[in-house]
């Protein structure tokens, strides 16, 4: 009988331990380590700082700052494109025209000596995160580093 043999001297083994009790242990406290266990989020994050001073609900801004670059992003009468133009600038076919209004607009304030000119992005609700998201991205390389966001429209009803 092979559960009856003693393999060894009894003095080789004189505790008996029961594994099954440890394994159960062990394999539970694996369990609560990779249920609690967060992984480190490396995209999908966007640093922003909201102001306190400005927007729908900030009462009066301490200045006011009439220079500003507006890009403004909408989708088109179909819905099959996103049309992207500077304000006071006729819309952009690539993203080379976009960001040289971009440009021309902030050598033309740092000329003047107003360095303090924000980049607002107006997009409609429509518009996808991704367009968005790569106008900031081409801003981020024109070493534009002011970027704010306009307020939505409100419906009037």
């Amino acid at each position: 009988m092979a559960g009856t043999q003693n393999i060894g001297e009894a003095s080789d083994n004189p505790v008996a331990i029961n594994v099954t009790a440890m394994v159960d242990v062990i394999f539970c406290l694996c369990i609560f380590f990779m249920c609690s266990f967060h992984f480190k989020q490396l995209q999908g994050k966007i640093d922003t700082w909201l102001p306190k001073n400005r927007g729908i609900f900030g009462g009066t801004p301490s200045e006011v700052i009439t220079n500003e670059i507006v890009v403004i992003l909408r989708m088109s009468a179909d819905a099959t494109a996103v049309i992207r133009k500077v304000k006071g600038h006729q819309p952009a076919s690539s993203d080379q025209e976009l960001m040289s209004a971009v440009v021309q607009m902030a050598d033309d304030y740092n000329k003047s000596g107003d360095t303090k000119y924000p980049l607002v992005i107006d997009a409609m609700p429509d518009v996808p995160w991704q367009d968005v998201v790569h106008v900031m991205d081409l801003c981020k390389q024109n070493k534009i580093e002011r970027i704010e966001f306009a307020a939505p429209e409100r419906q009037i009803q």
